[in-house]
């Protein structure tokens, strides 16, 4: 759990040296799902991208991280660019919330939908945010899916998760790189105007395999080996818990390879601290609640 955040911490980093969102996206995308399909082809070679070697409920898991993952590169920079990282990191929190925790009791159900208004709305206030974007809301909400659905796709991917990540990277790849191109246009970033310098593509690198490549080998097999009360305290603090760590590590890796990075400041912090907080309360408390009932459930299963 904590080498994960650590990780995706570090992608981050690199990310904030590009002059765009979408270039991130890209490194991302072209890097870290390549990088992905080279595990892929170096253990099982071409058979390890060969969608038919899955059985039918690892195909699901495949199709459902390439749909998820897809929706994140795409929504994501969309999302920073009409409601800021702040209020988006808050949506982000929102799929998280939801994503391992077992929803057998009303309380958890119901608590979710106040604590998650607070932190949106809080969080917008002190990031400063003055009009609202339903585009933007629409596409954090949609980049929400995938940290939602983590749990779900490492669960049907069972011992093919490494073939069944490095498939669905191949569909990412097909969907997202053609999107790049009209969607920088419309945020007014064109393709043609970005850096290509040793520096950014060292960040694109960086951020595909640290953001993408091990995050994904990592969280796949989280999904296994944690409770799903685990996974979903897990999944509820890393989106607010990651731009911390990246904040930390910016000094060592500016030192390294020269890559800038944005320090938040005290109003940002106080936002971080939010969304991590209440989501950790949150999880726990409905993590806490979901073994209770399910304890109190046994001795008539077994009668």
């Amino acid at each position: 759990m904590v080498g994960s955040v650590v990780i995706v911490g570090v992608g981050f980093v690199f990310t904030r040296v590009l002059s765009a969102p979408l270039q991130g996206t890209m490194g991302m995308t072209v890097f870290g799902g390549g990088i992905l399909v080279a595990i892929a082809l170096a253990r099982d070679g071409v058979q390890g991208l060969d969608p038919r070697r899955l059985t039918p409920r690892q195909r699901k898991g495949m199709l459902q991280h390439a749909l998820t993952s897809s929706l994140m590169k795409i929504g994501g920079p969309i999302a920073f660019a009409h409601i800021g990282a702040g209020p988006y990191a808050s949506i982000t929190a929102l799929g998280s919330l939801l994503a391992g925790l077992p929803m057998t009791t009303w309380t958890g159900r119901a608590l979710r939908v106040p604590i998650f208004l607070a932190v949106l709305i809080s969080t917008g206030a002190l990031i400063g945010v003055q009009s609202v974007s339903y585009l933007g809301i629409g596409a954090a909400l949609a980049a929400a899916t995938h940290p939602f659905n983590l749990p779900s796709q490492a669960k049907l991917l069972g011992d093919k998760r490494d073939q069944g990540v490095a498939q669905a990277n191949v569909i990412c790849m097909l969907v997202v790189i053609p999107v790049c191109f009209p969607l920088a246009e419309y945020l007014g970033t064109p393709v043609g105007t970005w850096t290509w310098g040793p520096t950014e593509l060292v960040a694109m690198l960086g951020a595909g395999l640290f953001a993408t490549a091990l995050a994904a080998v990592m969280q796949t097999r989280a999904g296994i080996y944690l409770t799903r009360g685990g996974m979903g305290v897990w999944a509820a603090t890393a989106p607010a818990l990651q731009p911390m760590v990246a904040v930390a590590l910016a000094p060592v890796l500016l030192s390294l390879f020269g890559v800038a990075t944005v320090i938040p400041d005290a109003i940002q912090w106080a936002a971080f601290g939010i969304v991590t907080s209440t989501s950790a309360i949150t999880a726990r408390l409905d993590a806490e609640a979901a073994e209770a009932a399910q304890k109190a459930k046994a001795p008539t299963r077994q009668e």
